[in-house]
């Protein structure tokens, strides 16, 4: 399976916006419009993600002498780029007659497989215990104060918040994040809401939950039940609106479709398209914040610097790490280093597939980077991309091998812990075909560095500098630790523009303002990646402006429907290139004849169909692949005429 960065950069955003949601903290909805009874509540909620409905959360509270307790069932589902994608929580608290949080405890489905968690409320302290794949991970959580739950955050806030500037400020654990801070609610205003048919009155709060950078805007009822909840999210406003029972679980059967545009606005395009982006050493990149008062991330990862920061802008300098050879392995563990050698309910490298795995490959390999590189490998070559699957633990992975980014990501993770070298996900945004997307991929520890390696999209040695890092995990605390904070503040927020890179020892200067490519006359010029062709007359330019997931660089559309286009592709650094060349232009004319056709002293492969309405020819630059194509009448004929004006930089390097 070849490495192709359309399939896998927009695939942790996805996360990101689903994980945002179901983390949110305590919501209420209610049933066919019956207000809820002192002691009991059987409430309903649907959930829409850009106006679309995607999902529906249950609960119920019953409150008895001694405890209260509120089940939720909670289950989102999207259609994303052609995958359905299901999410579900079901979980039940306890808390004390005054609220206090006693037990949580719930399952998470993302994938095949089901994740329980337990979570115990004692003095000072939480016992969180997770259970997946048949294994049992136990970790503590410490604390101070009261905890409240649910139902407790709702009595205080019905008697607290009554006018205007009122604020109420509670400590709660939220088990799905494993988080625990004060939720802070602020009365904005008294008005009058129109949910469905009906006009209620309601109580306009800001909400904010320490440890999550957004903001949200809710609408509560007198007694503090939700009437309606808005946040900002990646692929637009998330709302909780109140609804009958009906209606919220046919937006989950339906699902969410969003449009195409919406996953569009969740990427960054780039002001320049970068060349051989597999090989790019360091990078200098602006970011503009489109919602400063989100904030910027403190991003603490090895590799990246931040050289200006303002409230709206943020200027980073990301360097591929360089490596000193000779690290052993097993890594001694160490308090330091503990929570990244040690298995957790999704990084399970006790499992005994995964050990057996990472011990064939490491093989007699003593040095440490050259071991997990072959555990990459066989990552990359192994796993099959599914778009269905948000989020699996290890033992899923290994025995399916499915997954997005996140699943490449934790797959490796695993089993270089398992081979004794410290492991965490990493989740940001990479580059791809004139964009960068949420991407995630692993990072092990080398000696006292953190070295980034990326099973989804693969390059020799260390993964390139083309990673914009924003958070890391050993995942001990589970998903939350990745999709909240930093990944909220960034994720749908910023612009990208690229202002310097390294490349082949030169160091590229991208002046501000910059123009991407440049058409003068039949002439396309491409400064930034080194090519420019000539159209041929009457033809017309086309599709100058395509990103991820499209990899034309440049259409040539002519007087009677024929086409020529260039395109930009990936290779496995292993791969022989010549098949790689052969299987890519088989792909596209099948049963193709060979020929020949030269660029400046290269001779590129090229293949032309019986009929003459398809011809294809490819050359390589490092791990890129160039592929012109052509359709229509005369097609070898139109192909070898506009390769014969090619000019690509640096060809022979």
């Amino acid at each position: 399976m070849r490495a192709d960065p359309k399939r896998h950069a927009l695939l942790a955003t996805g996360i990101v916006i689903v994980l945002g949601l179901l983390l949110a903290g305590p919501v209420r909805t209610q049933d066919s419009w019956t207000e809820p009874p002192a002691g009991a509540a059987d409430l309903w909620y649907i959930v829409k993600i850009a106006g679309q409905p995607a999902g529906y959360v249950h609960e119920v509270t019953k409150t008895q002498t001694q405890t209260i307790r509120v089940d939720s069932d909670m289950r989102i589902v999207l259609n994303r780029l052609g995958s359905r994608v299901e999410i579900g929580f079901i979980s039940s608290s306890e808390e004390s007659p005054d609220g206090l949080l006693r037990r949580v405890s719930y399952k998470m489905t993302a994938s095949n497989q089901t994740i329980r968690t337990e979570a115990v409320i004692k003095e000072g302290e939480i016992e969180v215990k997770n259970e997946s794949g048949g294994k049992t991970y136990t970790s503590t959580l410490k604390y101070s104060g009261d905890l409240y739950g649910s139902e407790g955050i709702r009595r205080m806030t019905a008697s607290t918040l009554k006018d205007a500037g009122d604020k109420v400020t509670i400590q709660t654990y939220v088990a799905e994040a494993s988080l625990i801070g004060n939720l802070n609610r602020t009365v904005l205003a008294r008005e009058t809401i129109r949910i469905g048919s009906r006009d209620i009155a309601a109580l306009k709060v800001e909400e904010v939950l320490e440890g999550m950078p957004i903001k949200r805007t809710g609408w509560l009822d007198e007694r503090g039940y939700l009437l309606r909840q808005e946040e900002p999210g990646p692929f637009g406003v998330i709302e909780i609106i109140r609804s009958d029972r009906s209606e919220a679980i046919a937006a989950a059967l339906a699902g969410g479709e969003l449009p195409a545009e919406i996953y569009q606005s969740s990427i960054v395009r780039t002001n320049i398209r970068l060349p051989r982006a597999r090989s790019i050493d360091r990078l200098k990149l602006r970011l503009n914040h489109r919602n400063p008062e989100l904030g910027w991330p403190e991003i603490q990862i090895s590799g990246q610097r931040v050289i200006e920061k303002s409230e709206k802008v943020l200027v980073l300098e990301i360097q591929r790490t360089p490596l000193a050879p000779g690290a052993a392995f097993p890594v001694k563990k160490t308090e330091a280093n503990r929570q990244y050698l040690e298995p957790n309910a999704y990084i399970q490298s006790d499992d005994l597939q995964i050990q057996i795995r990472a011990r064939e490959l490491a093989g007699t390999e003593k040095d440490a980077f050259r071991a997990a590189l072959a555990m990459e490998r066989w990552v990359a070559e192994n796993m099959k991309f599914d778009l269905g699957i948000a989020f699996a633990p290890a033992t899923e992975i290994i025995r399916d091998k499915r997954g997005t980014c996140v699943g490449y990501a934790t797959l490796l993770a695993s089993l270089t812990r398992a081979a004794g070298i410290p492991s965490r996900i990493v989740l940001g945004y990479v580059y791809a075909l004139g964009m960068f997307g949420g991407h995630a991929w692993a990072e092990v520890m080398i000696g006292e560095e953190w070295i980034p390696l990326d099973a989804a999209i693969v390059n020799e040695g260390a993964a390139d500098a083309t990673r914009l890092a924003l958070v890391a995990s050993s995942l001990a605390e589970g998903p939350g630790s990745l999709s909240i904070g930093a990944a909220q503040q960034v994720f749908g927020q910023i612009g990208i523009e690229v202002m310097e890179f390294d490349t082949a020892g030169k160091t590229i200067v991208v002046p501000a303002g910059a123009e991407a490519f440049s058409t003068e006359g039949d002439v396309y010029a491409n400064p930034w990646l080194g090519i420019r062709l000539t159209k041929p007359s009457g033809f017309k330019f086309g599709r100058l402006d395509a990103i991820w997931p499209d990899p034309t660089v440049v259409a040539l559309e002519g007087p009677s429907g024929e086409t020529a286009v260039l395109e930009q592709h990936q290779i496995y650094p292993w791969e022989d290139q010549e098949k790689a060349m052969g299987q890519k232009l088989t792909e596209l004319v099948p049963e193709g004849q060979k020929g020949q056709v030269r660029i400046e002293r290269e001779e590129a492969l090229l293949l032309d169909a019986p009929d003459g309405r398809k011809s294809a020819a490819a050359i390589l630059r490092d791990l890129e692949m160039w592929v012109l194509r052509t359709e229509g009448k005369d097609a070898p004929v139109l192909l070898r005429k506009v390769m014969r004006s090619f000019k690509i930089a640096n060809l022979s390097d």
